[in-house]
Order: C-alpha cells, then structure tokens, then sequence
C-alpha cells in the first residue's frame, strides 16, 4: 500500500508539472484542450495519412497500394496501423519518452494509437507488446512499449499479455542491414507458452516502426493465432529508411 501511494504521488507530481492535456506534445506550446498538437506542428508533416501500403502502413506514390518491401517479403502479420509519421519532431518526442524518462508520454500517446484503431474498426482480443530485454529496461529504468500497452488497455478494456520474451540483447544493431536485423532479432525472441494464443486475434504494439523487422519477427511466433494485427505511435517513411537512422525495430 504504502509503494502504491508513493507512485500516486509521483503520477500526480508528474501530472501537474507536465500538463500534456494543454501542451502540445511536439513543442510543449499552450493548446485547446482536447487536443494533442499545436496549430503549427499539425501542419508539419506529423500525421500518416493519405495513400499508404495496405500492409505495413508506410505511405506510397498514389497509384501505389502495396509497397515493395510487402511485395518482396512475407509478412506475418495482417496489417499495422500507424497514427503519426516518424519525423524529427515526432522522434524528439518519442526519444524522450524512452531514454528522458518521460513516462507522462505514455497516457497522451496510446491516445493517439486508439483513436486510429477506433477509425479502423479493430478488434482483437488482446494487446502483446514488443518485448524488451531485461539490460534495455535495467538502463532505462521502464519499459515504454509495456508502458504504452497498459494505457492501451485501460482504454479498450483488453488485456496486455507478454506472450514473446527478448531473451538476447539485440541493442546494438542499428547499423545492419534488415535482412540481419530480422536474423538477429528471430534469434533474440522466443514465445513463452504458458499464455495459449490459440485463435486468438492479437494486437502487437511496439512504439516505432521503421523496417517491419521486429513486428514481422514477433509476428511470425504466432502462427496459430487467427489473426496479428501490428500497430505502433509512428512510421517511418521511405525517406528514413536508412539503417543509420533506425532506432530499435
């Protein structure tokens, strides 16, 4: 009771020093509340929207429909769902609420994510982050895509199951190339059993997504649900797809 209230204490703190229901989260402006972006970073190119791969969600010329990587490699999962574009506002963000402690991202964030899944008509039966190892998580103090699905939930009324386990450090692969990055990340990852995904229909949340490696791999472990779904924050575009600048999927 008494770690509990503690952490009440902090959530609060954290709530009125940083007020993200009147501030915008790009830029930290005043808004309406409501809202999640000033007037001035909302027509930045943070939105991913308009003609995009109808598998990966990754936006595409506009007679396109299915992006070459798509057409080029199996994909494990449905569908991903991506709300917001992975440019270097929206990275700022995203970097601070997994390396700058800003665990308040996490609230404002997942909004964002259900209000896509709601457009899309989604339903599964419950949400399986992607999984981080235990060194990520000793270094960062918390893990933000857990983070993410537990406010997910308290929004759809589902469940967070941890069914995939990271149960090698993969930290350190930035540089590579995607075909040994989802090598190493197959290599990495193992499905723990005891959770029976049996024709279940699974919503796999990560927080960004660049080339498909992490959620194809995760995806690929759960080959007897009925359906993955994958979805996170943000998408790159093809602009960014380099290894250079990729983060963790």
């Amino acid at each position: 009771m008494k770690h509990r209230s503690l952490k009440e204490i902090y959530n609060n703190f954290l709530d009125k020093l940083f007020p993200v229901e009147i501030r915008c989260l790009l830029c930290g402006k005043d808004i309406a509340e409501g809202s999640f972006f000033c007037e001035q970073c909302s027509e930045e190119d943070i939105f991913n929207e308009g003609n995009k791969c109808l598998k990966c969600d990754v936006m595409l010329d506009e007679k396109e429909k299915i992006c070459d990587d798509c057409k080029n490699n199996t994909r494990y999962f449905e569908r991903c769902f991506c709300p917001l574009n992975y440019n270097q506002k929206v990275r700022g963000a995203v970097v601070k609420f997994k390396d700058k402690h800003a665990k308040f991202y996490a609230k404002p964030f997942a909004k964002i994510i259900y209000n896509r899944l709601k457009e899309e008509k989604l339903e599964f039966d419950f949400i399986l982050p992607v999984p981080a190892h235990i060194n990520t998580i000793k270094r960062r103090g918390y893990d933000p895509v857990k983070l993410l699905a537990d406010e997910l939930s308290l929004l759809t009324k589902l469940p967070v199951k941890q069914a995939i386990i990271k149960k090698v450090d993969t930290s350190t692969q930035k540089f590579l190339t995607y075909e040994t990055r989802q090598e190493n990340i197959r290599d990495s990852i193992t499905r723990d059993r005891s959770i029976d995904i049996t024709d279940k229909r699974i919503l796999l949340l990560d927080d960004v997504v660049t080339t498909c490696a992490t959620i194809n791999s995760c995806a690929m472990l759960l080959g007897k649900a009925k359906v993955v779904y994958a979805c996170a924050l943000a998408r790159t575009t093809k602009e960014l797809e380099e290894p250079k600048l990729e983060e963790d999927d």
